[in-house]
């Protein structure tokens, strides 16, 4: 990917087409439909899974369901697959330049003008992650999640290793849109437990797919990039041994997207995303006392806000950071109207014009 062309080329000499994909199962159709429209005219693609949340409507016109979507959940592979699946869908049907992944519960804090410019820019694509073989803390915090299947005996014991690496005291690190825990225990153990995990990372012993040449990287799912960059990510997915090694990993998205990223070698740019910190496993939600923060924020997206499309944080955001008052509560369809196409329906290729014009037909064929 290294060497690729400099800015985007659009139909639209001032606007890059972005896609925008957001995975869906349990939210709040009104949820979606607010952040739909608040990136009009923008495509925004919804991989929904209709066997968690059956009735399902969404009425933005710029709004398009990934057909034949995957069964997904928290913490499992599904959730992976119906990425992947929206992925390739989206290279296979849709003409864009850009694409940026999104979950129901984010929201932007720029306006939308300002992040149409920055992806025009120098980089290929925008993501944070931490190198797992080179930082210690992320090795021990999570390096047993991307080096043993999860329900193998290797797992448990050197989960079991992990845990007891770390002190009673131990830090924290928020980085990479994730957190890692930081700073060793007294004592031999976390040596033993360093040495042995260490020794794990080295593919001959711990039979893994990681060497020097493919090294793997950890951090947000969260991740914006270009077209180009879209393909190369859905043809290494595709592979039986990268496709296969991951699935059998635990929450394996915050390995298996960076990691192909890095191996893809883009132009990179900082994450598009400013994520609440973490509590535990869930990333916290943003209120209206952290307006300021969001404000000072360099990000364009925010995850995340409340799963309430009448949240005071949510109204205010896309007020006086997004800088629309079209989005408001009392214009959303918060009832349950029939879906204005079927989930299934197959989905002729589209692309974007400028804010405010219809959707028209693609003026050159994709990139």
């Amino acid at each position: 990917m290294n060497g690729s062309s400099g800015g985007i080329e659009s139909s639209h000499p001032m606007r890059p087409r972005i896609v925008f994909l957001v995975m869906s199962a349990v939210s709040k159709p009104a949820t979606i439909e607010q952040l739909a429209r608040a990136l009009a005219p923008h495509l925004v693609l919804v991989h929904h899974d209709f066997s968690q949340t059956p009735n399902f409507p969404l009425t933005a016109p710029n709004v398009r369901f990934v057909p034949n979507p995957k069964q997904t959940g928290w913490a499992v592979f599904g959730f992976v697959e119906g990425i992947f699946h929206s992925l390739q869908y989206a290279m296979a049907n849709i003409d864009f330049d850009y694409l940026q992944l999104l979950s129901p519960t984010c929201l932007p804090i720029k306006p939308l003008e300002q992040f149409e410019a920055h992806v025009s820019g120098g980089a290929d694509a925008h993501f944070d992650c931490i190198d797992l073989l080179g930082d210690r803390d992320a090795l021990m915090s999570v390096g047993y999640r991307a080096l043993t299947p999860e329900r193998s005996f290797r797992h448990r014991v050197v989960r079991f290793l992990s845990l007891s690496y770390f002190g009673a005291t131990s830090g924290r690190r928020d980085e990479a849109g994730i957190w890692l825990r930081s700073g060793a225990g007294r004592g031999v153990m976390p040596w033993i437990a360093f040495a042995t995990v260490k020794a794990l990372s080295r593919p001959w012993i711990g039979r893994h797919i990681f060497d020097e040449s493919f090294r793997p990287y950890y951090g947000t799912t969260w991740f914006g990039a270009r077209r180009n960059v879209i393909g190369g990510m859905v043809d290494m997915f595709s592979r039986p041994a990268v496709h296969d090694y991951f699935s059998r990993l635990r929450i394996s998205d915050e390995f298996l997207i960076p990691t192909l990223l890095m191996h893809l070698g883009p132009r990179k740019g900082p994450m598009n995303h400013f994520i609440q910190k973490y509590d535990d496993a869930h990333p916290g939600e943003f209120h209206e006392e952290h307006f300021e923060q969001l404000r000072r924020s360099d990000a364009f997206f925010a995850r995340k806000f409340a799963d309430n499309p009448a949240a005071p944080a949510r109204v205010k955001v896309l007020r006086e950071l997004a800088a629309t008052d079209a989005f408001t509560p009392s214009d959303l369809p918060l009832a349950s109207p029939p879906p204005a196409r079927a989930p299934q329906e197959d989905i002729r290729k589209e692309t974007s014009g400028a804010r405010g014009t219809p959707w028209v037909s693609p003026s050159r064929p994709a990139t």
